[in-house]
């Protein structure tokens, strides 16, 4: 690898040896440049790898676009003659976030989220991206869609349950959720956007604590699955598996305030992400999913 990132950085480069805490996804390593810069490079051999990174350097292109938030910057994509594709990107020292890092992550992020809305005529006024991105390894369908419910259920949702359809298995469940509960769940999900009006934000679109961390004191976020939609997204996200501090959410809610059904929509985002782990892991997030769908059929 080191032949085809030294080819395209256009210098030399060395491997450090500085342990990385790696996801469940890619490998992980850092590079020093002979001009001392360091380099972040994730790598990954797995077909469709070359789109997940693809996604990944354009998201990140995007979130630094805004200057609202502080995110590595993407450098460049590429391809080992083995078949490892890889993304180069600068290379941060990165810790937990403290108190105030938290505080002004919730304050940057909805200052991110506004960035789209500041103008009296949006840059963006359609849901999507213009490139394919992933959330984990999972492609997402960001075909640029006139409005956000279209986008959410079909983009989304629906999505992520063609590919439970064509998953290995067909357990009670999994055709509970296929024939029943997602059929009567589609035809409600314009009820609980009723009195609200959603305009496109740019989005980290897989913003969990594990994706957050402060650099020089500042508060940074990485590993995006980007794509413009409702700025709760991110919000419902985040506090999916919890371990974000209260203080977040106080600085958010402080410049973008909730909206009427709030929590409710909130759930609907989650069943996003636990049907997205279903056709990653499966395991517990079978149950996680049936209990969300059985509630928010009961909230209509």
């Amino acid at each position: 690898m080191e032949i085809e990132l030294e080819n395209i950085l256009k210098t030399s480069i060395t491997k450090l040896n500085i342990c990385i805490n790696e996801g469940c996804i890619n490998n992980s390593s850092v590079y020093q440049t002979e001009e001392n810069k360091l380099l972040f490079v994730k790598d990954n051999s797995k077909p469709g790898s070359d789109k997940m990174f693809n996604g990944e350097l354009e998201g990140l292109k995007a979130i630094c676009s805004t200057n609202t938030i502080s995110a590595p910057y993407p450098i460049a994509t590429g391809c080992t003659n083995s078949g490892h594709h890889f993304i180069v990107m600068d290379y941060w020292k990165m810790s937990s976030l403290n108190k105030k890092c938290s505080s002004e992550l919730g304050s940057q992020l909805a200052d991110m989220h506004m960035f789209n809305l500041q103008e009296t005529q949006p840059r963006i006024n359609k849901f999507g991206f213009h490139v394919e991105t992933c959330c984990g390894f999972l492609p997402q369908n960001n075909t640029w869609t006139d409005d956000w419910i279209t986008f959410y259920t079909e983009n989304r949702l629906e999505y992520q349950i063609r590919l439970l359809q064509s998953n290995p298995g067909n357990n009670l469940k999994k055709k509970k959720i296929i024939e029943n509960y997602w059929p009567q769940l589609k035809h409600i999900i314009p009820k609980f956007f009723e009195g609200i009006e959603v305009k496109p934000s740019l989005l980290h679109g897989d913003l969990w604590p594990g994706n957050t961390a402060q650099s020089n004191s500042k508060p940074v976020i990485f590993d995006p699955a980007t794509f413009y939609g409702h700025h709760e997204y991110d919000i419902a996200s985040i506090s999916l598996f919890g371990g974000i501090s209260i203080d977040f959410f106080e600085a958010y809610f402080k410049k973008i305030p909730k909206s009427n059904g709030f929590e409710n929509r909130k759930l609907l985002y989650h069943l996003f992400h636990y049907l997205n782990h279903w056709n990653h892991f499966g395991g517990s997030y079978v149950d996680l999913t049936i209990n969300t769908f059985e509630s928010l059929l009961n909230a209509y």
